[in-house]
C-alpha cells in the first residue's frame, strides 16, 4: 500500500546506521593508533592488540554483541588511563562503541553490556586521579572536562536507544498494518484534498480495475471527487456504483487529516441476492407473470391522477377445478403455466399481466378506454380458446373475463372491485364470455352480497325447510320413500324455491353447509318414518360431495340419529361424472350401505361406460320424457329403453314428473318400478304429508 513511504524509512535508517559506524570506527581507530604511538609501559600494545580485537568482531560478527567483548572494552578503558597520557582517545573510544551498541547490538541487554566500558573509564580515572599517574595536578576544570562526556554519553546514548527501539516497535507496527491492510478484502483507497490517490492496497486496485493509481468512480460521474452530488461527504448509507456488466461497489467516504479515505467493498453477490429476492416477490414463481403484491401495488399507482384511462381486466379459470381434481395438480400447473403464456401473449407490451389467485389473472392496461379495454378482453379469450393439446387429448381453456374502465375520480379498489363484480356476472351467464361493469352491475353484486349474508344466517337459524314428495311403488301403490327437497323461508320474501338460491349457495361455497343441514334434518324425519318402512332421498351437489369432510359429516349424522344406512338415498346429477374427487367419494358412500341415485337421467352427461364403471341403486327418469309418454313414439322408445338399461345394470328405476294416471299406468306397465310426481303428491312439510298413495291413483288401479 505504502511502498515508498517504506523505502524513504529504510534509506534514513540506513544513513543513520552508516554514520554512526562510520564514527564508531574512528573513535576505535584513534585509540588503537594512540596506544600503539603513544602509549607507555608494557601494556600497551597489549591493549592496543585487545582493541583490534575488539574492532575485528566488527566486521567479522558486524551484528554480534558477545559478553566478553563488553568485557573486553572494560579492560581497554582502564588500562589506558595507565599507558595513555590523557584520556581523550579513550572518551571517542567509548562514544564509537556504545553509540555503535545502541543501534546495532542486541537492544534488551544494551544498558547492562554498556555498563562495562562506562565503569572502566570511571575506575580508570579514579585511579589516575588517586595515584597520580600523570605526574600533574587535576584541577576542577580538567576534572569536569573529563567527566561531563561521560555524562553526555550515557544520556545520549540512552536517548539514542530509546529511540531506536521506538523506531523497531514503529517499523514492526508498520508492518503489521501493512500485512492487514493488504490481507483486507475490503479496498481502501487514501485521496488527497485533490482526490488524487495517494496510498490504496492491492484489493482496491482489482476491484476498481486499475492498472496504476487511476481515479474512484460514483454515480455520477467518473470522478468521485469531481462528484456535485456529495458522494465524497460522509453519509450514513454508502455510495454504490456500478461497474463493468454486473459488478456493484459500495463506498464508505471517510475524512482523514486533509484527505479522504474511501473504503470500496465488493457487494455484487449482496446485490444479486436482494434483485433476485426482488424478483420473487414481483413474480409469480409458477407462471413468472407479475405477482398479486407487486400487482396491486402497480394499480395503486396507475390509477390515482392518471392522465388518460385505465382498463383492468380480471381473468377466472372456468375449469381448472375439474383439471386438477380429475389429472392431478402437475397437470393443474400446466394448465396455469398455459394459460399464463397465452395471456401474455395477448396483452402486448403496453399491459401488465398478472396472477393474482389459484386460477385467477389480471392485467393493467394504462391508456385503455372501454372499446379499447373490450377488445383485449376478446384478444385474450381468443388466445385461451386455441386447443391445448398437454394431456393427450384436446383442451379449450374456459375463462371468464370482468373488465373496468377507471374515470378520473376512480380508486384502485373502487377499479379492482368492479372489474370482480364483472367477472362474476360473466361466470353466472355461463362463462367464455367477458362482460364490462356498469352501476346497474354493483347494485346486483351488493343484493346478492345481502343474499349471501341472509342465507348465511338462514343456515344456522333454522329458516330452511325440508319438503318431502312421496315415491311410490307402481306394483303395489304402497309409499316407499320420500325426496326431501329444501325451501328457504326467508323472512319478508316468503317461501323460496330452491331455484331461487341454491345457485348462490353454490357460487359461495355455503352449499357444503346447508347441504349437511339438510341432510341431518332429513335423517331426522327418516328415523321417525322406519315403522312405516319409508326412507328419504337427499340431492347432494357435487361440490357437496368432493368436498372433503362429507364423508366425516355423513357417518356423524347416521351415527348420531341412529339410521340404518339402506333406508337413505343420496341422489346426485350426472355432471358429478366430471369430478374424479366427487365420484370416489360417491363411491365410499355406496360402500357403507348408503343408496346412491342417479338424477335427470339422459339430459346431461350419459355414459354407458360411466354407468358399468360407477354401478348406481337407483336411477330416475327425468320428467322431460316422462311429460311426452303417449304423445311421441319416440320418447317413448327411449324411456323403455332406459328402463331396461336400468334392469340390466341392478339398479331401479324411478320415474319424475308423473301428472296422471295414464303416465303411470304406461310406466307399470313398461316395468318401471318406481314414480314420483303430483299425481301422488306435492311436496309438503312431513307434518301434513300424508304417507297414502292419491285418491286419483288408487281409483283408477282399482
Amino acid at each position: 500500500m505504502d511502498e515508498v513511504t517504506t523505502a524513504q524509512s529504510k534509506v534514513e535508517l540506513r544513513g543513520v546506521r552508516l554514520l554512526t559506524s562510520a564514527f564508531a570506527w574512528m573513535g576505535g581507530l584513534a585509540l588503537v593508533a594512540a596506544l600503539t604511538g603513544a602509549g607507555q609501559g608494557p601494556l600497551h600494545y597489549p591493549m592496543a592488540v585487545l582493541a583490534v580485537v575488539v574492532l575485528s568482531t566488527w566486521v567479522v560478527r558486524p551484528d554480534g554483541d558477545e559478553w566478553w567483548v563488553a568485557a573486553a572494552e572494560g579492560i581497554i578503558a582502564v588500562a589506558a588511563f595507565f599507558v595513555l597520557p590523557g584520556p581523550q582517545p579513550v572518551i571517542g573510544f567509548l562514544f564509537g562503541v556504545t553509540v555503535r551498541r545502541s543501534l546495532r547490538g542486541g537492544t534488551t541487554w544494551f544498558p547492562v553490556k554498556a555498563l562495562p566500558a562506562l565503569l572502566g573509564y570511571l575506575i580508570g580515572l579514579g585511579t589516575a586521579i588517586g595515584f597520580d599517574l600523570h605526574s600533574r595536578p587535576v584541577g576542577v576544570d580538567a576534572l569536569v572536562g573529563a567527566i561531563m562526556p561521560l555524562v553526555g554519553l550515557v544520556i545520549g546514548s540512552g536517548a539514542l536507544y530509546k529511540t531506536v527501539g521506538a523506531a523497531r516497535l514503529a517499523a514492526s507496527a508498520h508492518r503489521t498494518m501493512s500485512a492487514v491492510v493488504q490481507a483486507s478484502p475490503v479496498g481502501l483507497v487514501l485521496l488527497d484534498g485533490d482526490g488524487v490517490p495517494q496510498l490504496h492496497n492491492d484489493r482496491a486496485r482489482t476491484l476498481l480495475d486499475w492498472e496504476a493509481a487511476g481515479v474512484v468512480p460514483c454515480p455520477h460521474g467518473p470522478d468521485i471527487s469531481q462528484c456535485a452530488h456529495g458522494c465524497l461527504r460522509p453519509a450514513t448509507d454508502p455510495v454504490e456504483v456500478r461497474v463493468g456488466e454486473s459488478g456493484v461497489l459500495a463506498l464508505h467516504p471517510t475524512p482523514v487529516d486533509e484527505g479522504t479515505l474511501v473504503a470500496v467493498v465488493d457487494v455484487s453477490s449482496r446485490t444479486r441476492r436482494e434483485d433476485a429476492l426482488r424478483t420473487r416477490s414481483e413474480r409469480d414463481e409458477l407462471t413468472g407473470l407479475a405477482g398479486r403484491a407487486h400487482f396491486l401495488h402497480l394499480v395503486e399507482r396507475a390509477v390515482p391522477g392518471a392522465d388518460g384511462p385505465v382498463g383492468l381486466l380480471v381473468i377466472d379459470l372456468d375449469q381448472f377445478k375439474e383439471i386438477n381434481d380429475t389429472e392431478g395438480h402437475e397437470a393443474g400447473d400446466e394448465y396455469l403455466v398455459a394459460a399464463a403464456d397465452r395471456i401474455r401473449g395477448a396483452v402486448g407490451p403496453g399491459a401488465t399481466a398478472a396472477r393474482i389467485g389459484g386460477d385467477e389473472f389480471a392485467v393493467l392496461a394504462p391508456g385503455h378506454d372501454v372499446d379499447d379495454s373490450g377488445r383485449l378482453g376478446e384478444r385474450v379469450l381468443a388466445a385461451l380458446a386455441e386447443p391445448l393439446s398437454a394431456f393427450g387429448y384436446e383442451l379449450v381453456i374456459r375463462a371468464s373475463v370482468g373488465i373496468a374502465v377507471s374515470e378520473g375520480a376512480t380508486t384502485a379498489t373502487d377499479l379492482l372491485r368492479d372489474a370482480d363484480t364483472a367477472m362474476y356476472v360473466a361466470k353466472r351467464e355461463g362463462g367464455a364470455r367477458f362482460r364490462q361493469f356498469v352501476p346497474e352491475m354493483g347494485e346486483q353484486a351488493l343484493a346478492r352480497q345481502r343474499d349471501k349474508v341472509d342465507l348465511r344466517a338462514a343456515i344456522d337459524d333454522g329458516q330452511l325447510v325440508l319438503h318431502y314428495q312421496p315415491i311410490v311403488d307402481l306394483g303395489t301403490g304402497k309409499v316407499t320413500g320420500a325426496e326431501a327437497l329444501v325451501r328457504w323461508q326467508r323472512p319478508g320474501h316468503g317461501l323460496l324455491s330452491p331455484v331461487e338460491f341454491i345457485g348462490l349457495a353454490e357460487e359461495t361455497g355455503l352449499i357444503v353447509p346447508l347441504g349437511n343441514r339438510v341432510l341431518e334434518d332429513a335423517c331426522d324425519q327418516a328415523v321417525r318414518w322406519q315403522d312405516r318402512s319409508i326412507g328419504v332421498t337427499v340431492n347432494v351437489s357435487t361440490r357437496q360431495l368432493s368436498n372433503s369432510g362429507f364423508l366425516q359429516s355423513l357417518d356423524r349424522v347416521l351415527t348420531t340419529t341412529g339410521l340404518r344406512p339402506s333406508a337413505l338415498t343420496i341422489e346426485v346429477t350426472e355432471s358429478v361424472w366430471a369430478d374424479e374427487v366427487a365420484m370416489r367419494a360417491l363411491m365410499s358412500v355406496r360402500e357403507t350401505g348408503v343408496r346412491v341415485a342417479l338424477d335427470d337421467f339422459g339430459t346431461g352427461y350419459s355414459s354407458l361406460s360411466y354407468l358399468q364403471r360407477y354401478p348406481f341403486d337407483v336411477v330416475k327418469i327425468d320428467k322431460s320424457f316422462t311429460a311426452e309418454l303417449g304423445e311421441s313414439g319416440r320418447t317413448a322408445g327411449v324411456v323403455r329403453c332406459i328402463i331396461d338399461l336400468t334392469e340390466v345394470l341392478g339398479a331401479v328405476a324411478v320415474a319424475e314428473g308423473i301428472e296422471t294416471p295414464a303416465q303411470a299406468d304406461w310406466l307399470r306397465e313398461a316395468g318401471c318400478n318406481y314414480a314420483q310426481g303430483y299425481l301422488f303428491g306435492k311436496p309438503d312439510v312431513a307434518e301434513n304429508w300424508d304417507v297414502q298413495p292419491s285418491v286419483i291413483w288408487e281409483a283408477k288401479r282399482h
